[in-house]
This record gives structure tokens, C-alpha cells and sequence, in this order.
């Protein structure tokens, strides 16, 4: 009996004593690293640094994992203590300057890839580090240039020509994009990454068929090529295969439980197929796994605001989570984001008396008594009123008897401040690996933010994707001034949300914005500062509602504008008209009949002296008003923090082609 008992610790020790050779373990990392299993490679090369932690090659490793991770503070600290061993080691200094750019220290990167090319003048990927400074500083055509110059060394690089692929779609240039990834494929295609770019350019050229088969391509050289079947998935759900998405997510999911995008995929498939319980189950899941995944949640709530009760306590349950957000930011005077994180609680669940006082506080501090007193009444016709409640309704009641609307006796209910009109609609990226329909989910939370904005009527079109020629047919066909399609575009870090603006009697450009966020909260704060630049590029229209002798009421209040360095323009009714092209309105000068001055401005009215144009008092109720600037400021199109957040998403393409 004993002598088994030994065999077996003899051969566990034996086994152990392998297992903790640091030679054996940087092997095993590196197989890791080779099949781009990040996190099993740095768990062999940390049990390695244990056992030597002089080891240069596994800083070396480590350093190139936590970039392939994006984690680049920790890969700067091992690429540090690699370079203490071999500091002019070419590879190392390339690795060091790679990191570098990843951290926006572009200067110092700029300087080891300078130094490197001066000591070794065709090292490939110095000049790939060049590069990626010039995309990450939006110079893409110089970036083409570098590149180039190392597809004259080595005229079949896959690097160069999966690089140049993907610079030259980005930069417009879709034709020359798709003569490299051919190139690519004639020379190397028994590389299951070549075939996974060329799937993901048609995917981007709506060429949906062409991807696929690209794709199967890439899975037949590489059976457990996890990327490739994200991306299928995406293909598979434009086309509508709503069951075949179900299967491949599944089968990702059966591999690896925690991936979120796998969730949400299947989510949005049984969505399609009017599995509501099932889909509100899996994307359940799915946010359990990445609680900060924000589409992912936004995506919960509209399946639970479509599909469940106003009281549903399950709908209660989700709100808390915006509820406990508004509180933090109110505590810290954010007041704009507490504003949102209300309205998005009382969305979601209506009957949350608690969040509605308190975003009614803010409304009152802000200074809208009116749309405080709305708030009160709501909580009273839902009979869950309180003496405090109850108390305020009656003093603001009687508050409101000396207000304009009622002096000039006007009904709120029937006042219509929405002069401009704006359709809004979606188109769908079939290459968004990540949070595929994005879009149609930012632009429901779009036109959510814009209910809340009285002046701008925005019709919602969030059925499904649409072509410009669809928007344009249908929007013209609705009478609306413009009409909007969302875009989306994002990685793990960033996001970037694109509203093109167009002009519905004409179909011209009228703007486009454009904005970019990383970190937390990027999808509700990139939504919010969109709808933010949308209506301030707007013009700022009303009319004229009533006039006693030279005394007037427009519809106009401080919510809409606090007139500082404006002319408040009277025109003749009917005859302010959309520019055909751009944002504004135009007139001709014969009618402008006067200028209206305020005396008194509340939430939505503000009364006034009217002054007129000429010898004759011509200005009549019904006329329309614009606010008018001698020193108008071209208001902001874009908004990032750097030009690297402007590339990031075809950087970190780049950096994936090994």
C-alpha cells in the first residue's frame, strides 16, 4: 500500500518542481501570448517573476500584454524594467515608444522611434510607430506616407498592408482601401487576421454576404478566433438571422460565460423575435456581468418600459440605480447631470414620489415654478399626495395668479412653443462588434432629452434603420423643418456619437456634430452634450401670442434664451423660412416690421414693448419672433478632449494587427 502512495508524491513533486521553473513557466506564457490569451500569459510570466525576478524576457512579455490590454500604465512599468537589462535592445525601445503613444506622450515616443531609425534606418517597426503619431494626431495621409515607405523595403508586409487597408477607408479613400486588403489576401492568405480585416471593410461597405464569407474564411484557418465570431454575429444580425445570432452567441457564451457583448446580442435577437421575457432574462445577465456597461442597461430599461406595467416592481427596481446617480450628482452640484438621472428614474418608473420632489427642487431652485408645479399636481393625481405636497400646490397656485400667462390670460395646455421640427432617425453599423443598434438606442434617449425642450418638436423614428433616402423621403413627406441620422462608432474606451443634420425640403447638409467621450459615463454624457450642441445651433424662433397697444407676449422665456447681446425680431407671419442649406432661418427685409424689447421674463413667456419698422405699427398676434445676433459665434460642431480621442477606434484597430 505504501509504495503507490509514494509513486504518486514522487510524481507530484516531481511535476511541481517543473511547474516552478521559470524557463518552463516563460514558455508556457508565451504559448499563451502566442494565442493571444492575455491574462493566462501574465499569470505564467508573474508565477516566473517569482521564481526570478531578474528575468528580462518575462518583463519583456508582461509589458506586451498589458499593452495588447490597453493597460498601458502597467505595461510602461514593465517595459521600464526590461530596458534596465537591454536599454538599446531596438524591440524594447519600439515597445517603450508604442506605450508611450498609448499615454499621449507623444514627444518622448517620437524620440525613441527617431532614435532607433537613426541606428537601425530600415527597422519596420519604428517607422510603425511613426505612424501611429501621425493617426493619433489625425495626419492619416502622412501616416499612409510612413507606411508606404516600408512597403517599398518589403513589398509584401501584412502589417503595412492591413494598415494601409484600414488608414486609407478611414480617410475616404474606399478604393485604394480595397486594393491593399487584396493585396493582403493574395499574399497571405493563410492568415486567419487578413480575412478578419477584409470582412470587417465590407461589413463597414454594407458589403454583408462578402464579410461573411471572408469571415468563415478566417474560422476555417482559426477554429477558436473569438473576434471573428463577434463580428459574424454582427453580420448575421443585419441580415435579420435572428436565430442563427441566437446560436453562434450561445455558443460563445458556452466558452466563456462573461462576455458581456455576447449577452447583448442575444438580447437584442430575442428582442427582434418577440422573446420579451426571455430577451429582459438575458440582458439581465448580461448587466450582471458588466454592470457599467450603460447600452446594455439602457437597452433593460426599454425592453422593461415596452414590455412591462408602469408599477411593475421590477421597473421600480432598475430606476434605482438612476435614482441613487442623481442623488451623488445633486450632492455635488452637478446640477445638468442630477436633471438627466431624474428624468431617466422617472421614466422608467413614474410612481417614484421620492425622486420626483426632489428633481422638482431642482426645478424650483433653477427658477421654473410652473414646472415644479407640474410635478406637485402629477404626484397628486396619482394619489400618493402628503400635506408638504399638497402645501405647495396651493401657494404656487396662488404664486401663479400674478404670472404672465395669467395676466394675459393665456391656457399653458394650449400653448404650442415648437417652431422648429426635427425628425430623428438611425442608421445601423454592421461592423459594431460591441453594442450592435446602438445607434436606435441613443436616438431614443435623444429624442427623451429633447421632450423636456418645449421650442424643438423632434418626431422619433426608432422602428428601424434607415437609408438618407429613407429619412429624406419621409421627413419631407411629414412637413418637418430637418431631419437627423444618428451614427455610432466605438471601442472598450471610447465612444463617438455623429448626428448629420439635414434640410427636409431639400435633402442639403444643414450640420453635422460630433462627439467624443471616454471613461465613465461616456454614452449618457456623450448623449447629453449632443443634445446640448444640437439645441444650441439651433435658431431660436417664436411668436408673437398677443399685443395690447404697443405692450406684447411672446412665447419666448428665460428658459429658451436670457436675450444678453440679441435683437428680438418681429416678421411677418409665415414668411420666416428654413435655409436651404446649413442652419438659420432667412427673411426677406421688407418683412421685418419691428423689434420687441422684454420687460419681464418667466419659464416660457415674456412680456414686453413692441417698437416698430417704418411709419406704420403693422406687428399683429401671430406673427413670428426670431432672436437675432450682430455678433453671431459659430457654435461648436465637434467636441473632444484631444485629436487622439478623435482616432482612437482606428488606432486600436492598428494595434491589433500582429
Amino acid at each position: 500500500m505504501k509504495k503507490p502512495f509514494f509513486g504518486f508524491m514522487f510524481i507530484a513533486l516531481f511535476s511541481a518542481s517543473l511547474f516552478c521553473n521559470p524557463a518552463d513557466l516563460y514558455q508556457k506564457g508565451a504559448e499563451y501570448q502566442a494565442n493571444e490569451d492575455w491574462y493566462g500569459a501574465i499569470e505564467m510570466y508573474q508565477s516566473a517573476l517569482k521564481e526570478n525576478p531578474s528575468y528580462n524576457l518575462v518583463y519583456q512579455g508582461l509589458a506586451e500584454c498589458f499593452y495588447a490590454l490597453d493597460e498601458y500604465d502597467q505595461a510602461l512599468s514593465f517595459v521600464e524594467s526590461a530596458r534596465k537589462y537591454k536599454k538599446d535592445d531596438p524591440d524594447l525601445q519600439n515597445l517603450h515608444g508604442f506605450i508611450l503613444v498609448g499615454l499621449g506622450k507623444i514627444d518622448a515616443a517620437k524620440t525613441l522611434f527617431n532614435g532607433v531609425l537613426k541606428k537601425y534606418p530600415n527597422n519596420p517597426e519604428a517607422r510603425f510607430g511613426l505612424a501611429e503619431i501621425e493617426v493619433s494626431q489625425g495626419k492619416l495621409y502622412l501616416a499612409s506616407e510612413m507606411y508606404k515607405q516600408n512597403l517599398q523595403r518589403q513589398g509584401e508586409n501584412r502589417k503595412d498592408l492591413l494598415s494601409l487597408a484600414l488608414v486609407s477607408y478611414e480617410a475616404g479613400n474606399v478604393k485604394q482601401a480595397e486594393d491593399y486588403i487584396n493585396r493582403a489576401l493574395k499574399y497571405h492568405g493563410d492568415n486567419p487576421q487578413v480575412h478578419y480585416f477584409a470582412a470587417y471593410l465590407h461589413s463597414l461597405d454594407g458589403k454583408l454576404e462578402e464579410a461573411e464569407g471572408r469571415i468563415y474564411s478566417a474560422l476555417k484557418l482559426k477554429e477558436d478566433y473569438d473576434e471573428a465570431y463577434a463580428l459574424l454575429a454582427s453580420v448575421l444580425y443585419a441580415q435579420k438571422r435572428y436565430e442563427e445570432v441566437i446560436k453562434i452567441s450561445d455558443m460563445r457564451i458556452s466558452k466563456k460565460r462573461d462576455r458581456a457583448d455576447a449577452w447583448y446580442l442575444k438580447t437584442l435577437s430575442l428582442r427582434q423575435l418577440a422573446r420579451y421575457g426571455e430577451a429582459i432574462n438575458a440582458a439581465k445577465v448580461g448587466l450582471s456581468l458588466d454592470a457599467d456597461d450603460e447600452i446594455m442597461r439602457c437597452l433593460l430599461e426599454e425592453l422593461a418600459i415596452e414590455n412591462l406595467n408602469f408599477e411593475d416592481s421590477f421597473r421600480m427596481e432598475l430606476s434605482k440605480y438612476h435614482a441613487q446617480k442623481a442623488l451623488g450628482f445633486f450632492r455635488r452640484n452637478m446640477t445638468e447631470q442630477a436633471l438627466y438621472e431624474y428624468r431617466r428614474t422617472l421614466k422608467i418608473y413614474p410612481y417614484d414620489v421620492e425622486s420626483r420632489e426632489a428633481y422638482a427642487g431642482i426645478l424650483l431652485r433653477l427658477g421654473y415654478p410652473e414646472r415644479y408645479l407640474e410635478q406637485m399636481l402629477f404626484i397628486q393625481s396619482i394619489v400618493k399626495s402628503n400635506t408638504k405636497v399638497n402645501d405647495a400646490v396651493e401657494a404656487y397656485e396662488k404664486h401663479l395668479l400674478s404670472s404672465i400667462q395669467s395676466k394675459w390670460r393665456i391656457d399653458p395646455l394650449y400653448l404650442d412653443k415648437a417652431h422648429i421640427s426635427i425628425g430623428l432617425f438611425y442608421t445601423m453599423e454592421s461592423s459594431n462588434v460591441l453594442h450592435p443598434e446602438a445607434e436606435r438606442i441613443t436616438q431614443i434617449l435623444t429624442s427623451d432629452i429633447f421632450s423636456y425642450n418645449p421650442r424643438i418638436k423632434i418626431t422619433s423614428y426608432s422602428d428601424k434603420p434607415v437609408t438618407y433616402r429613407e429619412a429624406s423621403k419621409k421627413s419631407r413627406t411629414a412637413n418637418e423643418d430637418y431631419f437627423g441620422i444618428i451614427r455610432l462608432k466605438e471601442n472598450r474606451r471610447d465612444i463617438q456619437i455623429i448626428l448629420e443634420l439635414y434640410v427636409s425640403r431639400t435633402g442639403s447638409p444643414a450640420k453635422t456634430f460630433t462627439v467624443y467621450r471616454s471613461g465613465n459615463d461616456r454614452f449618457s454624457n456623450g448623449i447629453r452634450r449632443l443634445s446640448s450642441m444640437l439645441n444650441e445651433a439651433m435658431p431660436i424662433v417664436g411668436k408673437l401670442i398677443n399685443r395690447y397697444q404697443n405692450e406684447a407676449v411672446i412665447d419666448i422665456g428665460k428658459h429658451d434664451s436670457d436675450f444678453k447681446d440679441l435683437k428680438i425680431a418681429v416678421i411677418r407671419k409665415d414668411r420666416l423660412v428654413i435655409e436651404k442649406e446649413g442652419l438659420g432661418m432667412v427673411f426677406d427685409p421688407s418683412d421685418l416690421l419691428g423689434y420687441f424689447e422684454p420687460s419681464k421674463s418667466e419659464e416660457n413667456l415674456s412680456e414686453g414693448i413692441l417698437k416698430r419698422n417704418g411709419y406704420y405699427d403693422r406687428m399683429n398676434a401671430g406673427d413670428s419672433i426670431i432672436l437675432v445676433s450682430e455678433n453671431a459665434k459659430e457654435k461648436a460642431a465637434e467636441d473632444y478632449t484631444n485629436s487622439y480621442q478623435k482616432n482612437s477606434l482606428l488606432l486600436l484597430l492598428l494595434r491589433r494587427i500582429r
